[in-house]
């Protein structure tokens, strides 16, 4: 693996860094914190650049110099997902390129590429739901009935890509969320989660994906994307408390000198910069095996498990050098800080990470 970014991951992290420097600073960050949605033109700005389907295949955007970004490579669409974890915007453009990543071509695609529609991922499409529980999500006789628990988006996506029992047996569909009950869920990264319940909801809409062995095989390989992505997300917003940690000790005097000055604040800005880093390249690598691999999974339960780990230290130590500073609601660290601990938590535990990586392990051996 190269850790250098590509002349296109250099362009799109570039072109991200700038347009959301220039639109999202900190007054509007505070605004999305104290629960004002992403305004439509934002969400516009966001699809006419092309990333909510950056990884959708290049004619499903009908891509060009004057089209939207398509048939971007894993790790090109992480340079710009890395770059709305540092900004610290909750948009929806993860979810929308494992969609894309997913989608079979068709309308559905081409509506995503094209920005005409948005899309989300149930978090039932992760093995561990935080342990939220509800009736499962099913479909007989037409309709659809129970719950899917904290799908991010639901108030502005149209459609949510979900497991559910088809007739009582697994299957994977992409499901309309137009005739639901959405009931917030608040959360600290302040993307907007919902419990969205369907009853009786109509099944026309759906699009059945796979069923049976397949549609295990898809929830796992959609569970994969989701993590790895958001662990990027998660790394950028590692990135920019670093960063303001590294400003802060370097102004703040005190006996007459920075504090960067004195050995124990370096000591702890180091360990800073190594939980920084490690999480940030251990995602990439996941990444890029599952590029080289769709089915090498491994890699990105191990990079979960160390990122786990790593928030922590980076929330505690974080604050620890800003001391007072950095507990008051007027300084934005905690816009960073509370989303860093959000995502850390979501999608499983260390241990469960430790479970799923000998699962991936073992299944790879075997298949061998």
């Amino acid at each position: 693996m190269q850790f250098d970014d590509s002349e296109t991951q250099k362009l799109l992290r570039d072109t991200a860094r700038s347009y959301l420097a220039d639109r999202f600073p900190l007054e509007r960050l505070y605004a999305l914190e104290q629960g004002e949605r992403l305004s439509e033109a934002e969400l516009r700005g966001f699809a006419e650049l092309g990333w909510p389907g950056l990884l959708a295949p290049d004619p499903a955007g009908g891509g060009g110099p004057d089209g939207p970004v398509s048939g971007a490579s894993l790790l090109e669409a992480a340079a710009v997902i890395e770059e709305f974890g540092y900004a610290g915007v909750p948009a929806p453009v993860t979810v929308c390129n494992v969609v894309a990543a997913l989608l079979p071509d068709g309308e559905h695609l081409r509506a995503l590429a094209t920005g005409e529609r948005l899309y989300t991922v149930a978090e039932a499409c992760r093995r561990s739901a935080n342990g939220v529980t509800g009736d499962p999500l099913s479909a007989s006789g037409g309709t659809l009935s129970g719950t899917l628990p904290l799908v991010p988006f639901a108030g502005v996506a149209e459609y949510v890509l979900a497991p559910l029992r088809l007739d009582g047996a697994p299957a994977f569909a992409l499901l309309s969320l137009a005739d639901v009950h959405l009931e917030p869920v608040d959360t600290l990264d302040r993307r907007p989660y919902h419990h969205v319940h369907f009853e009786g909801a109509a099944l026309d809409d759906a699009l059945v994906l796979a069923r049976g062995d397949e549609a295990e095989a898809l929830g796992e390989r959609c569970d994969a994307l989701v993590t790895a992505l958001s662990l990027v997300e998660l790394a950028g917003m590692m990135r920019r408390v670093l960063e303001m940690t590294g400003e802060y000790i370097s102004n703040r005097v005190q006996f007459g000198q920075p504090i960067a000055k004195f050995q124990a604040a370096r000591h702890r800005a180091a360990e800073l910069l190594m939980q920084t880093e490690s999480t940030r390249w251990a995602a990439y690598h996941a990444l890029w095996r599952l590029q080289q691999d769709p089915d090498a999974a491994a890699e990105v339960w191990l990079a979960k498990h160390w990122a786990i780990r790593a928030a922590g230290r980076v929330f505690e130590v974080s604050h620890l050098l800003h001391g007072g500073v950095g507990v008051g609601m007027e300084y934005p660290l905690h816009l960073y800080t509370q989303a860093i601990a959000s995502f850390a938590v979501r999608g499983g535990t260390m241990d469960e990470m430790t479970s799923r990586t000998l699962e991936s392990l073992r299944a790879g051996a075997a298949a061998r």
